[in-house]
């Protein structure tokens, strides 16, 4: 049998494109210099810039060494110190350690069976305790529709930021498109996401220009009125990199290869999976009985397809602890062999 199939493909990946990364990096170390510091965004950051612009229509990009810097960047600026914030009470723990690093009171909201935050809660909460800002995640690639709030929360001078990590779009012709409703929306290039760097990147975006111009001058390490300015900032080398691997994922119809193999988990696997839309899958997730947790994942790994649970609740609502304690993610990058794969899926089902 072939080597595991691992949630993080890093090795096929540096298989498959170490020369296309070496040559991206060799063009671009003649600009080492950072546009924080006076100078214009190097070519890497502006191919890397307008690239972003048409995958997304967003018109508006800085890029940041990581998600979490992003979504620090993006609370400051939507909120002062001691205001309220609502959150899903699911989630990477950075989605609560951000606000509240900056100062923030956060209120939690219970999720749905995509295992995003439930919306019809969400405008409740929204209405009950009007913060000055919601983060919507879309978790594992699975995206939420924010235009079913963005009325109520304009009506109500509320901020929208988005924690797409691991949801950057590229070719999405269908649903909602991340960051088009909102304020704010954050990105992960980190070398677990796909498109990523080598080690860490991230993004914030927007369509609004006022807010563009408060993230520039933030991460620019300009303080003005109530903004403290900080750095946070993708070097060259990255962006490079980054640019590069936004090529071969369009190239190598790699969204399309992922889709695949979450077909194959959908067709063969006996165990509830998340609904709502998704294109991207930065991981498959099954939804087995809490009791039977342990030995599935059990049976996966004796197969040598490295499943895992998934993290946990950030606060103990009922359906945040109900899907923490059963949901099992799987690896479903685009270097799996589909043949492999349903040669060690009929040993467990």
């Amino acid at each position: 049998m072939p080597a595991a199939i691992a949630s993080i493909p890093h090795k096929q990946r540096l298989a498959a494109h170490k020369i296309d990364y070496l040559r991206a990096i060799s063009d671009s170390v003649d600009y080492p210099f950072q546009s924080e510091d006076g100078r214009g965004m190097s070519p890497a950051h502006q191919t890397l810039t307008d690239t972003c612009i048409k995958l997304t229509g967003l018109a508006y990009w800085q890029f940041t060494n990581c998600c979490t810097d992003s979504l620090q960047i993006a609370f400051s600026i939507a909120c002062d110190i001691g205001d309220t914030v609502i959150i899903p009470a699911y989630g990477w723990r950075a989605i609560m350690n951000a606000p509240m690093f900056v100062g923030l009171n956060v209120v939690f909201c219970d999720i749905d069976e995509t295992g995003n935050v439930d919306l019809d809660k969400l405008e409740k909460l929204i209405i009950e305790h009007e913060p000055s800002a919601v983060l919507i995640v879309h978790n594992f690639g699975t995206i939420v529709d924010v235009r079913k709030i963005s009325s109520v929360c304009s009506s109500l001078g509320v901020k929208i930021i988005e924690d797409a990590a691991p949801s950057f779009p590229i070719n999405v012709t269908e649903g909602y498109k991340v960051g088009t409703a909102s304020d704010f929306v954050c990105f992960s290039f980190d070398f677990t996401k796909s498109p990523g760097c080598l080690g860490a990147g991230g993004a914030i975006a927007t369509s609004k220009q006022d807010i563009a111009f408060a993230i520039s001058t933030v991460c620019s390490h300009t303080s003005t009125g109530r903004l403290v300015g900080t750095k946070s900032y993708l070097d060259t080398t990255s962006a490079a990199v980054l640019n590069t691997d936004m090529q071969l994922v369009v190239a190598n119809n790699y969204r399309t290869k992922r889709v695949e193999i979450a077909n194959i988990y959908n067709k063969v696997l006996p165990y509830p999976k998340l609904a709502g839309i998704n294109n991207i899958y930065h991981r498959f997730i099954i939804i087995p009985d809490a009791k039977e947790k342990d030995s599935v994942i059990a049976a996966f790994n004796e197969q040598k397809i490295l499943a895992k649970p998934v993290f946990k609740a950030n606060w103990p609502l009922p359906l945040a602890t109900q899907f923490a304690d059963s949901a099992i993610e799987l690896p479903c990058h685009h270097f799996i062999d589909k043949d492999d794969l349903l040669a060690r899926l009929a040993k467990i089902v």
